[in-house]
């Protein structure tokens, strides 16, 4: 389930556009799904339909956008080659330039900072054990 809409996305956010309704649609979900688990305490009905975390799943989208799509969520985003560097023997390989700024990751998909921001914002990053009003 997709906490944000195209329309949210394109008219609120002003996010970069993203032609493909279909592709919006599975990366908006697929974000959803990223900002929920990067959540140290679980977001109620009511956080999620704040404009704070849906600005924080807009910011998911854009950056697996960025990133390359879906291709992003299977380990081919395009900063896991920052200043990768492989040798073995006469074989080398080496990807990205090092004065590129290192991504945030969780489970080896990229998360937006903006979005770690804007959920730090609401309280959803805390790491202390309390009780939470209702």
């Amino acid at each position: 389930m997709s906490y944000i809409d195209k329309s949210f996305y394109d008219d609120i956010f002003c996010g970069t556009p993203i032609e493909e309704d279909s592709l919006f649609n599975r990366l908006a979900d697929i974000s959803s799904d990223v900002i929920y688990g990067v959540c140290n305490l679980e977001p109620s009905q009511a956080d999620t339909e704040t404009e704070t975390f849906k600005k924080a799943v807009a910011y998911e989208v854009e950056m697996l956008y960025k990133q390359g799509g879906i291709d992003a969520i299977s380990g081919f985003a395009e900063s896991s080659l920052t200043g990768v560097s492989e040798h073995l023997g006469d074989y080398s390989i080496s990807g990205g330039t090092p004065s590129q700024a290192a991504v945030n990751t969780f489970e080896g998909i990229p998360v937006s900072s903006m979005a770690i921001m804007m959920l730090r914002r609401m309280g959803l990053m805390c790491r202390w054990a309390y009780a939470r009003r209702e």
